[in-house]
């Protein structure tokens, strides 16, 4: 049988309950402060990883934002380089190789339809005088000029270009019967001729014509360029304004 607690030895224990309690409380709050050092480091941390991650998403959106603009450019200056490449520097018309493009499928087009293609070859009456009396400056605007008139004188479908010094290629495109061709010619010729005033300067111009036809003056384009271009020095002797067909049967072809 167990005797008496002692007095001594029951606040011995109770003074270390005591002690054990304290320091399960103190633990208890260190824990505690542990777990809120934890959670605000890891929201810390947690932040900082956001704040990265969103400036790395700016820097991204500002790099693909500026590689969209240096692609747009690019595509921009391609454009406008071919656009240089294939355009006469002072008329703005297509130059040759354009020209001669444009004519080989105008001929492609041509056979498979079973139509006609024209080229008129229009040469400026007397153009040295005028750069040589006036200048090469008033020169240069006037072939502007007659670039632009010629223009409004043809279809969309139709080619407008600059062949050199002050001779021009018009090409008609699907010409049913030689006739058109000729219409065109006259309304060119007339558009040339309009009374023209170059800064201080009035001018009275005109032009000679030559016209070949697809098929019957030739099926390539340096033969109908160079048979338009005969019939151009035929229509000059016949005085200013004139045009004249390489194959004069052809006026009435087609009808």
């Amino acid at each position: 049988m167990t005797g008496p607690v002692d007095a001594s030895e029951e606040g011995a224990a109770t003074r270390t309950l005591a002690q054990l309690h304290e320091q399960t409380m103190r633990v208890r709050i260190e824990l505690a402060r542990l777990q809120r050092d934890l959670g605000q480091v890891q929201r810390d941390f947690d932040s900082a990883r956001a704040a990265q991650l969103l400036e790395a998403n700016e820097h991204l959106v500002l790099a693909a934002l500026r590689a969209e603009t240096l692609a747009e450019m690019a595509v921009n200056d391609l454009d406008a380089l071919a656009r240089v490449s294939q355009r006469d520097a002072l008329t703005d018309t297509p130059n040759r190789t354009l020209m001669l493009d444009r004519l080989e499928s105008a001929i492609a087009l041509a056979r498979r339809r079973g139509t006609r293609a024209a080229v008129l070859f229009l040469d400026l009456d007397d153009f040295k005088q005028i750069n040589d009396t006036l200048g090469h400056a008033v020169g240069d605007a006037v072939l502007q000029l007659v670039a632009r008139r010629a223009e409004s004188m043809v279809r969309d479908s139709d080619t407008v270009s600059r062949h050199g010094g002050d001779e021009f290629l018009v090409l008609l495109t699907e010409v049913s019967k030689g006739a058109d061709a000729a219409l065109i010619a006259a309304k060119l010729l007339a558009a040339v001729a309009a009374p023209s005033r170059i800064g201080e300067h009035e001018l009275r111009l005109s032009a000679s014509l030559g016209i070949a036809v697809y098929p019957e003056d030739g099926d390539a384009t340096d033969t109908l360029i160079g048979r338009a271009d005969a019939a151009m020095y035929r229509a000059k002797k016949d005085g200013p304004g004139c045009f004249r067909f390489h194959d004069e049967a052809i006026f009435g072809a087609g009808e």
